[in-house]
């Protein structure tokens, strides 16, 4: 595995790394076709290579699946064998006629159980239900690990809201809360994260001045090429 300032190339698959106070390693491919390996602190590059290589199939046909296109779109057709987004990942829907209504999100795949199962607009609510459950146990725990690593900053967010936004991602509030479109749980965490950083940084500037961006660059250094790729993204 040869090292080349940031950026790994082990076989003919090139990835980043991003250490981070997780407990376990994961990868994560970009609409870029960009290998993110996000990884707990102190683990060994010897490691991280091992892990490259028994996942090399995987990681090989979602990088060359994954291609950022102009105005991708998430919130495509909802019916049978249709793809959905799930973080980061292009999952297949399937929908079930069952009488007790639920949304499973497996490795690559969605169900969704519902009685009415022909009716579409049913079936919306029950997969925008089933990511807003997702995202409420995820968006917090992530939240308060950039908190933790971030804990020099005190950053003090007064609360947290997830919910549907037509046309943001997040945004902050002068009380301090933050609030977080249930959509991002569609998207990578990378993406995740850096929208919870921007906002985290508006508890301190309250606008998009030169101090803001020296403070997001402190805590995100890689924040314009993943906000130039967010906006590939209309939701």
């Amino acid at each position: 595995m040869q090292k080349d300032q940031q950026t790994y190339q082990l076989q003919d698959i090139e990835f980043r790394i991003v250490y981070s106070r997780r407990r376990t390693l994961g990868i994560s491919i970009l609409p870029d076709s960009t290998v993110i390996i996000r990884a707990p602190l102190r683990t060994s590059l010897k490691t991280i290579g091992r892990i490259v290589e028994e996942k090399a199939s995987w990681i090989i046909k979602h990088r060359d699946k994954y291609r950022l296109k102009p105005n991708t779109r998430l919130n495509g057709s909802i019916a049978q064998g249709e793809d959905l987004l799930f973080r980061g990942k292009k999952c297949e829907i399937r929908i079930i006629k069952s009488r007790k209504p639920f949304a499973r999100f497996n490795d690559n795949i969605i169900e969704l159980g519902l009685e009415k199962s022909e009716d579409s607009e049913a079936i919306r609510k029950l997969l925008y239900k089933g990511l807003k459950k997702e995202a409420s146990g995820i968006f917090p725990e992530m939240m308060a690990a950039l908190l933790k690593m971030h804990e020099d900053k005190k950053f003090q967010p007064t609360g947290l809201i997830i919910r549907s936004m037509r046309s943001r991602w997040g945004s902050c509030s002068r009380k301090g809360i933050i609030t977080l479109s249930t959509e991002l749980i569609k998207l990578s965490d990378i993406y995740i994260e850096y929208v919870i950083l921007h906002e985290l940084c508006h508890l301190k500037e309250h606008n998009h001045g030169s101090e803001f961006y020296r403070l997001l660059s402190e805590v995100f250094p890689d924040w314009k090429k993943v906000r130039k790729d967010l906006r590939g993204f209309i939701h």
